[in-house]
């Protein structure tokens, strides 16, 4: 079985951390004239601590860089990545196993470094809110990014 996984799994194939899979992303709104984001991703009781009841903060920064990226992919057409220079992560609630909302921005864009934010909600509360610094590259080749995306995202431009 390991060595069907490490077949499947070359570097040549892997568009994005695996790990997001399993956290079903689903990109629902990409504003190109605000320049921002919405989703919802789904956090399953294996990524939570205290018997099950409190997703761990690793998770939640996952989910907050990772949005904050797509962002910047989104608004390149998948032109351009990011490398995280800086994660700055402020939790304000504990947050439950189950369905979390995204609300990404771009703050500041500039030819090699970006800066975004991004609000992870749990119904009405807030949970987190990072803000982010990436330096700017040019995608190299075709990269796949559908995993993340709505079937039914809605483009604002």
């Amino acid at each position: 079985m390991v060595a069907i996984v490490e077949i499947l799994l070359t570097p040549e194939n892997i568009d994005h951390c695996k790990v997001v899979e399993e956290l079903s992303p689903s990109i629902t709104e990409i504003n190109y004239l605000r320049r921002t984001l919405r989703g919802d991703w789904v956090i399953p009781l294996r990524f939570c601590h205290t018997k099950g009841t409190i997703a761990h903060g690793g998770t939640i920064s996952f989910i907050l860089d990772t949005s904050m990226f797509l962002l910047l992919s989104a608004l390149s057409n998948n032109e351009k990545g990011g490398l995280s220079l800086g994660l700055n992560i402020q939790f304000f609630n504990a947050c439950k196993p189950g369905k979390v909302d995204v609300y990404s921005k771009m703050i500041k864009e500039g030819k090699n470094i970006v800066f975004g934010s991004c609000d992870l909600y749990q119904g009405d509360d807030i949970v987190a809110s990072g803000t982010q610094q990436m330096k700017v590259f040019r995608n190299s080749k075709e990269l796949s990014f559908n995993t993340f995306f709505s079937e039914n995202v809605t483009h604002i431009r």
